[in-house]
């Protein structure tokens, strides 16, 4: 992890000042051939047994300031004309190579926490907006907890966090900043290459959240047709705009919660259940997956389940049927809809 740090790095300051770092290269090779036949032309009287490699050796650990001290000038203009200016010089360049390095690996950093960088990876699960560290470490837990996201990396962008929470990085978020309705951003994201994408609702400014959240699925849906999007939706009279745009999901929390409000009232202890059932921290989930090819009715998908895993229904296009007769015949396009303490990985 350390090696791939340093070489991206030291790549973005060679692009950066190359002119730089080929003057200081030329430095270096100067200094480490005028050491090495150097060596070579007031020790070998001295030492016949020497060779060219033993002398490349020495100027290298000398100018790298090791001093193995295997091999050492010993006539006195080897050690005036030789010596010292590869001691000297060697510690100079030694360091001005360091500060560069350092110095573009401090910039890598901050281009990093900044969201100023580009994104090249794929597979991954973008979120949109930033609502709050809390907010957010909540999200990442939950995909955490998960065996089918566990390990996807997480990428965020957003156009008013000016730079990563110390939290997010820890978490190994990758932050990029920018407009989400711009393609350039989207592109510095690689959204084209990720695994799906979570569009957030804007808290600061719900009045405009869903313009500005269907502006940005437009997007999105336009270039990254296949990528899938969930979108939050504030007004539940907005979801038929957002179905129209292609966006695979919408969620509006308001129905939600009104519902929930209401079923708690007339059904003491539903919101409980609920909690339970849509939370990867405790007790049992809900999850969908594919109709084995081999079922063509819903009696015998449901034999194929494990004792872990109980049925409740199907997802069908964009109903929900839940309890279906037995005898239900099947699409290809169908998914169960089950109850189970952790992901089942097929049946």
């Amino acid at each position: 992890m350390m090696i791939q740090v340093l070489l991206r790095a030291f790549r973005r300051a060679l692009t950066g000042s190359k002119l730089q770092w080929m003057s200081t290269m030329v430095l270096f090779l100067s200094l480490f051939a005028f050491s090495t036949t150097g060596f070579m032309y007031f020790e070998l009287p001295q030492n016949p047994n020497l060779t060219w490699l033993d002398s490349a050796w020495w100027a290298l650990v000398t100018m790298t300031t090791v001093g193995y001290g295997d091999f050492f000038p010993e006539t006195t203009l080897g050690r005036v004309l030789i010596g010292m200016p590869t001691m000297i010089f060697g510690v100079g360049i030694l360091g001005y190579i360091l500060s560069l390095l350092s110095g573009a690996i401090m910039e890598s950093k901050l281009r990093t926490t900044r969201g100023l960088g580009t994104y090249t990876e794929s597979n991954h699960l973008v979120i949109i907006r930033y609502n709050g560290e809390d907010h957010i470490l909540k999200i990442i837990d939950e995909l955490r907890l998960d065996s089918a996201t566990k390990d996807t990396p997480v990428l965020l962008i957003d156009e008013h966090l000016d730079e990563l929470p110390a939290s997010l990085v820890d978490r190994h978020v990758i932050f990029i900043r920018g407009n989400p309705a711009r393609e350039d951003t989207l592109s510095r994201a690689n959204v084209g290459g990720c695994h799906s994408v979570l569009v957030q609702a804007d808290r600061s400014n719900p009045t405009h959240s869903d313009h500005e959240n269907l502006t940005i699925a437009l997007t999105i849906e336009r270039i990254f047709d296949i990528v899938r999007t969930v979108v939050q939706c504030v007004d539940p009279g907005h979801r038929i705009f957002f179905e129209r745009a292609g966006v695979d999901a919408v969620v509006c929390v308001d129905a939600l919660a009104s519902q929930l409000m209401v079923q708690e009232l007339q059904d003491p202890g539903v919101n409980a259940v609920l909690t339970e059932l849509t939370t990867n921290s405790e007790g049992t989930q809900l999850y969908v997956f594919p109709v084995p090819a081999r079922a063509a009715i819903y009696s015998v998908a449901v034999k194929h389940l494990t004792d872990t895993t109980e049925a409740m229904g199907i997802r069908r296009a964009h109903e929900t049927v839940l309890l279906p007769p037995l005898d239900l015949p099947l699409e290809e396009s169908d998914v169960l809809v089950v109850i189970a303490r952790e992901r089942p990985t097929s049946i």
